[in-house]
């Protein structure tokens, strides 16, 4: 158990473990963003990948980012455990590791609720949890940044109007990629409701962007590829909807206040759900991606968007 912090300390040099891959990531911004409203003087130093690292570089309230580059192997492990040893913190706060904390100096450690005991709750409960003797019952909301020039980067790069579907056609591995052509077709059977489709993605998806273009029948606008993570959060907020598998690309559209569909292979949406009242998932009863048919895609996309509407929406 940590030690009671002093009533006296208003703005605590505090470090931040996060994690690598960029939904978990985004999924560690509740913890961040409650930090900030408990201590609104304090700029808190992070520890990140660097997949994700571009994610915090706007952010108002970040002091140093520590990149952690699984490339650089142990040397650079503990070349990094070093630099971070440099400094005393009052707080450090370690959502990745189960040891990296105590390795640090540091007059009070938070470590993660171990895996095991966590299978069962949403991710981002699970990192509030570890902060809760911080901030108390803080309401856990995702909070994603972009900065003037990522605004005016994604208008430059992409003129857009009228309702706008966003699709990541992408993800980490195959098993989590529905095909791409059903994407199409569902984009197509829903053409009544939008004005044209957003594709969202890194520059491996710019294959599977090219084959939905060819299909599609709306105006496509393709981002893969040719955006920074906080200039595609600020074309997602451009967005009216977001459909896509199970990826980072859903969370920052969740962040970005986007109603969101994802499409589950293999993999919880217990724990890996956008975090937001509007998220929605399809999963396959055998955890295979292919299993979700178009059909059931359109019917349950045609469902929130008549609900919505019906919400004034």
């Amino acid at each position: 158990m940590p030690k009671t912090l002093p009533a006296k300390m208003t703005s605590p040099h505090i470090l931040v473990i996060t994690l690598s891959n960029i939904g978990d990531a985004i999924m560690t911004t509740p913890v961040l963003a409650a930090l900030h409203a408990q201590y609104p003087a304090t700029r808190i130093d992070l520890v990140c990948d660097v997949r994700s690292a571009a994610l915090f570089a706007p952010c108002p309230y970040l002091g140093q980012r520590f990149i952690r580059d699984k490339k650089s192997g142990w040397a650079g492990y503990w070349q990094l455990i070093a630099n971070l040893r440099k400094t005393r913190y009052d707080i450090v706060i370690d959502l990745r590791t189960d040891f990296l904390v105590y390795l640090l100096r540091a007059d009070h450690r938070f470590a993660k609720t171990p895996n095991h005991r966590t299978l069962h709750i949403h991710s981002v409960l699970k990192h509030m949890a570890a902060v809760r003797a911080l901030v108390g019952a803080a309401t856990p909301s995702l909070e994603l940044w972009a900065s003037e020039h990522d605004q005016q980067s994604a208008a430059a790069a992409f003129q857009l109007s009228g309702r706008l579907l966003a699709i990541g056609p992408g993800a980490n591995f195959s098993g989590k990629i529905w095909p791409v052509a059903r994407y199409a077709a569902v984009a197509n059977a829903l053409s009544s409701h939008f004005d044209g489709v957003v594709l969202v993605g890194s520059q491996a998806d710019k294959t599977l962007a090219q084959q939905f273009a060819a299909q599609a029948q709306l105006p496509v606008y393709d981002a893969c590829g040719r955006l920074s993570l906080p200039q595609s959060y600020a074309l997602l907020r451009q967005c009216h909807f977001y459909l896509g598998n199970d990826s980072g690309l859903g969370h920052m559209a969740a962040a970005a206040g986007l109603p969101t569909l994802t499409l589950f292979g293999p993999g919880s949406p217990v724990r890996y759900l956008p975090w937001s009242q509007q998220a929605y998932f399809i999963q396959d009863p055998l955890q295979d991606i292919s299993g979700i048919t178009v059909e059931k895609v359109v019917a349950k996309l045609q469902g929130l968007l008549m609900q919505a509407k019906g919400l004034g929406a």
